[in-house]
């Protein structure tokens, strides 16, 4: 074998080689990247904020806790709705239930289907398939070990932001500094752009969640949806995931609105908001407010999400466009690098010159 032959292919041995590593590390490495990557996100929507009330005079550590508090005055309203749905959720969960039981058992005698769906017990005004799931003081132990993680990694997400802030500037020039003398105009350049395309993505995200979600609202509201601002909330946090978040938060306003007992008048006004808030995102809304800044092209897109929802669960499958979008951005701006950087990107196709 000749060197030419051998040199392609050892160069894409290594390129495999070093795909599994990664792959290997932010699986292996989800507990201590996941945090930091997410809290790496939400320090880039408020650091605007900081900027800003800096040049209002405003002192670096001042600036940093107005924009931290802006960022937990979002999450604690958003957690006080929800939660304010939730709770009456919970409460009236036993009817809920036995709604969906009777109208599960009413379609299958009138559709049929007896054979394929099967019967569900009819409860009593006291019972509830709650009371035959095994209870244990195990399993108690778990949830509530599993709320404390969370709990815990929410609070380490929010010190990371408040220290990355406080550090931007130094990790800025760590990565200057890094790159040699010659590239580190480069290096500068793609932090900028990789900054503005994520801060514009989100923000623009932020405006599209809140406005679906005011359309949700209405239109479950006007069908007397049981629970429409939280199912609302609810669908419109899904659409962050593209294309399998808007399927996902479909089904479920359709079993709530069919477990409520509105029949087929509900489910087809679930269907027809949607149908509209949906046109409203994909024509309107999103190149309006969302534009295309992070030029990935559905391919791409959809292994992304998806795979980083393998890896790191739901919270990577709603960080997975940006990241992606950082990673495309680095990938232009390095030699030998910029074939897969057109690989994830929208840019027209042309086959290469043959000279």
């Amino acid at each position: 074998m000749s060197d030419s032959d051998g040199s392609p292919l050892l160069r894409s041995t290594l390129q495999l080689i070093l795909v599994i590593g990664v792959v290997t590390f932010l699986f292996f490495g989800r507990g201590f990247l996941l945090p930091i990557v997410v809290a790496g996100i939400l320090s880039l929507i408020v650091d605007p904020i900081d900027e800003k009330l800096r040049s209002w005079g405003w002192k670096p550590g001042f600036a940093i806790f107005g924009a931290f508090f802006v960022l937990l005055v979002f999450f604690v309203g958003l957690f006080f709705a929800i939660s304010q749905q939730m709770s009456s959720l919970v409460e009236s969960w036993p009817q809920l239930e036995r709604a969906l039981s009777s109208q599960i058992n009413a379609f299958r005698e009138s559709s049929g289907l007896g054979g394929l769906i099967p019967e569900l017990p009819s409860f009593e005004d006291d019972e509830s398939v709650m009371e035959d799931l095994p209870v244990t003081s195990e399993s108690v132990m778990s949830i509530l070990s599993a709320t404390l993680s969370t709990m815990g990694d929410f609070v380490l997400v929010l010190v990371y932001v408040i220290l990355m802030l406080a550090q931007k500037q130094r990790l800025r020039s760590f990565i200057i500094r890094l790159a040699p003398d010659e590239k580190r105009g480069l290096a500068h350049q793609t932090m900028n752009e990789g900054r503005e395309v994520v801060q514009k993505y989100l923000r623009g995200q932020l405006i599209l969640i809140a406005t679906l979600a005011a359309l949700y609202s209405a239109g479950f509201l006007i069908i007397g949806m049981e629970y429409a601002i939280l199912i609302a909330i609810l669908v419109a946090v899904m659409s962050l995931i593209p294309y399998l978040g808007n399927i996902l938060g479909g089904l479920i306003a359709v079993a709530i609105a069919f477990a409520g007992g509105g029949g087929s008048t509900a489910i087809f006004g679930v269907l027809i908001t949607m149908s509209i808030a949906q046109f409203l995102e994909s024509y309107f809304l999103t190149p309006l407010v969302v534009g295309d800044e992070v030029n990935l092209n559905p391919l791409t897109t959809i292994l992304c999400v998806v795979g980083l929802a393998i890896l790191w669960g739901p919270i990577g499958a709603v960080i997975a466009i940006p990241l992606t979008g950082i990673v495309r951005i680095v990938f232009s701006h390095v030699r030998g690098l910029e074939d897969y950087a057109f690989l994830m990107g929208q840019e027209k196709a042309k086959l290469p010159q043959r000279h």
